[in-house]
Parts: structure tokens; C-alpha cells; sequence
């Protein structure tokens, strides 16, 4: 009896010192604290469209993120896009600060005035770098996916939202039915976030968009500049082919974060 009594004091005591699991981060409050001026992430994005008999268009867009007290202020990325099976892979690099868009890339040098080598868009207002349907970076967004979750099992948030959930995500701006799959790391901050929408006309033609983004180097210092203003044009005074293809690749990034700011 004195042993059994000794292995219940010994076992309660093993108990009792074993610290208590700490609670998992919450996502919301760890995005908010990375909002900090200067400090950003690093993305690295691939999507795709695809259309019933129709060769599939891939965009990819790596690139950084700089934040501010409220969220992303600036963006540093670079776009590879194949918008057609017969255009060439075009690559640009652009800039978004204080909600103007600045680009350069092949094709546009040689339409460009002595000096130049920037093209300036203007308004951000359908401009972020991302292809996903809505955005993360949105604390109210990023809360509303984690809640909408058909499962969560280590860390990955897996769901879908109706074309009305998404219209109220979005503050009414609309959009298809989506599927995602949203990872969260150990600090709690998104490292990957996928999502799928498909839009069919009857049973013969339809259209599946799906974009994939890693997250990474979260925190990390960043400074992102608007480029000489002496090297800038604005679009409104060149004509170039590469840049309505250039345009037209755009039109793959929906959202309004950076506009919002």
C-alpha cells in the first residue's frame, strides 16, 4: 500500500510540473501586429486560368509587401505573364506607391523618350498583386475565412463562400463561389493561401481561375520608393502593344487593398 500511495504522489507530482500548453496565436491579432512602417512580407504567387477547350493561362507575381499602421502601403513585384498560348512570356517589374502603379518591361524601352524607363499608370484602384478573390491582408477578411472553415486540422483552414458570403466579405464588390485552403503557421501569421473559383455556361464551356501564394520573411525591414520622377511617363502619353498585353495581364489582380489605404 505505501508503494502504491508513493507512485500516486510521484505521478501527481510529474503532473503538476508539466507546464501548460500555450494557446495557439491568434491570426487576426498576429496579421495586426505586423502592420508596422517599414517592416513587410515576401510573396511569391502562381495562377492560372483555365477554359473549356482553351490552353490555360499562368501568371506568376513574386515579389514584397511594405505595410503600414493599417495594413500594405507599397508593393515591389514582379509579373511573369503567358496570356495567350501564342504571346511570349512577358515579364515586368513594377512598383505601387501612394496609389500609383509604376511599371517597366520588355518592349516598352523602345517607345519610351530618352530618359524614361518607367511608365506610370496612375490610380491603384484595381491593383494589389494578387489574384485571389479577396484579400487577406484584410483583418475582417482573414477573420471571416477562419470563421467560414468546413475544417481545421494543423494549422489548415479549409472552406468555400457563396457568391452572397463573398459579396459581404468584400463589402459588396462581388464575385463567384470560391473554395480555399488557408495555412497558419506556428506564430499564427498566414504561409499559405490558395483558392479556386469556377464559372460554367451549361455543361459544354466553363472557366476554373485558381491562385496559389506563399507568405514568407514576415517582419522583415523593407523600403519601397516611387522611382525619379525625371525617368517617369505617364501611360496616357505613349502607345504601345506590350503595354495593353501588360494591361490586360492586370486585369488578373482585382482586389483594392493598396487603394483602401
Amino acid at each position: 500500500m505505501k508503494r502504491v500511495l508513493a507512485a500516486a504522489v510521484a505521478a501527481a507530482a510529474l503532473v503538476t510540473a508539466t507546464p501548460a500548453q500555450a494557446a495557439a496565436p491568434d491570426p487576426v491579432k498576429a496579421l495586426q501586429k505586423q502592420f508596422v512602417a517599414g517592416h513587410g512580407v515576401k510573396i511569391s504567387e502562381v495562377s492560372r486560368m483555365e477554359a473549356t477547350d482553351a490552353a490555360p493561362s499562368t501568371s506568376r507575381v513574386t515579389g514584397t509587401y511594405a505595410f503600414g499602421d493599417s495594413g500594405i502601403v507599397a508593393a515591389d513585384l514582379t509579373l511573369r505573364s503567358k496570356p495567350k498560348k501564342s504571346s511570349p512570356v512577358m515579364t515586368f517589374h513594377f512598383l505601387i506607391v501612394n496609389k500609383q502603379v509604376y511599371a517597366q518591361g520588355q518592349g516598352l524601352e523602345e517607345d519610351l523618350p530618352e530618359g524614361k524607363t518607367w511608365v506610370r499608370f496612375g490610380s491603384t484602384a484595381n491593383v494589389t498583386g494578387t489574384s485571389h478573390p479577396v484579400d487577406i491582408f484584410r483583418p475582417a477578411v482573414l477573420k471571416g475565412l477562419l470563421s467560414h472553415a468546413r475544417s481545421v486540422k494543423s494549422g489548415l483552414y479549409s472552406g468555400s463562400l457563396t457568391a452572397k458570403q463573398l459579396r459581404k466579405l468584400n463589402k459588396d464588390r462581388g464575385g463567384l463561389p470560391m473554395d480555399y485552403r488557408l495555412h497558419i503557421g506556428p506564430t499564427g501569421l498566414p504561409s499559405r493561401f490558395r483558392t479556386s473559383s469556377d464559372l460554367n455556361f451549361g455543361k459544354w464551356w466553363g472557366v476554373r481561375e485558381t491562385a496559389d501564394t506563399r507568405y514568407s520573411a514576415w517582419g522583415h525591414k523593407v523600403t519601397i520608393e516611387a522611382p525619379p520622377e525625371e525617368q517617369v511617363i505617364d501611360s496616357k502619353d505613349i502607345e504601345n502593344t506590350e503595354l495593353d498585353e501588360m494591361l490586360e495581364a492586370l486585369q488578373l489582380i482585382p482586389n483594392e487593398a493598396l487603394a483602401s489605404r
